[in-house]
């Protein structure tokens, strides 16, 4: 039978490993961006952020006894790899790059919500609140991509010389 502490542990090994895809994500837009260090400190900062989290996650997972699933790791870190070959083979990595990164966020909202949740439910203040942190951060990022769409296009139409 199925217990609350093994669907917390689930739960954290499947926000470890999307959280190792956001940090993939990241670092792809933040190559892409390379040019505008505005963009890139700000980014950098939920990169670190991000890190953060992860060692977080790891730390919980520690102290219920587990730790992070090689495989689900693996699984998204080859995702990760795979989308970022295919990247560079698209014509618009900038716009990609955004996308993903985009998408990322939302899928961390998700799992942060999930965990913290659970977290909840299992009588686990401390991962509650490293969802929470997880989850609050995640909006940010995602309303600080949602306020550079602007800035994607134009580096976009710049990578292939196309001017307005």
């Amino acid at each position: 039978m199925a217990t609350i502490e093994r669907h917390l542990v689930g739960y954290l090994k499947d926000t470890h490993a999307l959280q190792q895809h956001v940090e993939a994500t990241l670092s792809e837009l933040l190559t892409t961006v390379a040019a505008e260090p505005d963009v890139c400190r700000r980014l950098g900062r939920y990169s670190e952020r991000t890190r953060r989290h992860t060692r977080e996650i790891e730390a919980r997972l520690r102290a219920h006894g587990s730790a992070p699933s090689i495989v689900r790791d693996a699984g998204q870190m080859f995702a990760a790899v795979l989308e970022a070959g295919l990247g560079r083979s698209r014509r618009d990595p900038v716009g990609r790059h955004m996308r993903d990164a985009y998408v990322a966020a939302h899928l961390q909202i998700a799992a942060a919500e999930m965990l913290r949740r659970v977290a909840d439910r299992a009588g686990d203040p401390e991962t509650a609140r490293v969802a929470t942190a997880m989850c609050d951060d995640a909006h940010a990022l995602a309303e600080e991509l949602s306020n550079r769409w602007d800035l994607a296009v134009e580096l976009s139409l710049r990578q292939h010389g196309v001017r307005d």
